[in-house]
């Protein structure tokens, strides 16, 4: 048996989080697109539905809590898609404070970078590569 009612617009008054919410609409609507990543603005180059994004959000989140980093700071360094936004759910869904940085192109701004991650006490990072 599930915790919701039949009505999704109570279900969804009664939500507290952010997470709470993408976990309803991921049970009540898995198929309806979350967000689509547009390539040049205009474009659809890839789409993730609310249950793709709950089941990569979950195996990141799994990730982090089995480091033990709940409570911890994570420095996100992903470039603009949605790698990052499945990267920043699996934080809140650990319980992982996200920190987000555009990741460096060069050399030159690996100084800012690590400024941020000093600043902000990360003691992990993610990225796509």
């Amino acid at each position: 048996m599930n915790k919701y009612s039949s009505s999704f617009e109570e279900d969804a008054r009664n939500c507290s989080t952010v997470v709470e919410l993408l976990r309803l609409r991921s049970f009540k609507q898995p198929n309806r697109n979350a967000f689509t990543f547009l390539l040049d603005g205009e474009t659809e180059q890839t789409t993730l539905t609310y249950q793709e994004l709950d089941r990569l959000a979950r195996r990141i989140a799994a990730q982090l809590q089995a480091q033990g980093l709940t409570g911890e700071r994570a420095l996100l360094l992903y470039p603009a898609g949605l790698d990052f936004l499945i990267a920043f759910f699996g934080c809140l869904y650990a319980g992982v404070v996200a920190v987000t940085a555009y990741p460096p192109r060069n050399k030159r701004n690996t100084p800012r970078i690590k400024a941020i991650s000093t600043d902000a006490q990360a003691t992990i990072a993610l990225t796509t590569t």
